[in-house]
């Protein structure tokens, strides 16, 4: 009896298309998400500029993050500092004393951990990234 096994290249695109097929199922899942109206700041005070695209943006203002931080947690799962922390990508000891000094002033996040929380947020739309080709 012989099996058939796909070749390395077919089953890394076999993976491919099943991760894109649940980005795309993710995407159209966002854009039923709710809409809240509850910040604790009034945005207008502040530049916007910690919304452009890398390159051009601007950390944001301590108040800024700290009003964006805290309706996160009043509205999803992450509850806590800790739990924000992880979902923004932040591993080790420090994970919570790194996001306070992004709240405090102290420190400005880095670009692509401000972006996570902004997409998360739908303050901005999630960047798509074209695929040139399969290189191998």
């Amino acid at each position: 009896m012989e099996i058939k096994i796909p070749s390395i290249p077919e089953q890394q695109r076999f993976i491919f298309e099943q991760a894109t097929r649940e980005a795309i199922r993710q995407l159209e899942q966002n854009l039923t998400a709710p809409t809240v109206q509850d910040l604790v700041i009034d945005e207008s005070q502040y530049s916007t500029e910690h919304l452009l695209p890398e390159g051009r943006w601007k950390p944001p203002h301590a108040d800024v993050v700290y009003a964006y931080i805290e309706q996160f947690k009043r509205h999803s799962d992450y509850k806590t500092d800790k739990a924000v922390a992880e979902f923004l990508g932040f591993r080790g000891n420090n994970a919570e004393r790194r996001l306070r000094a992004y709240r405090e002033g102290s420190e400005s996040p880095p670009f692509g951990v401000w972006r996570r929380l902004l997409v998360a947020t739908g303050r901005v739309p999630q960047e798509i990234i074209p695929v040139i080709a399969f290189m191998r």
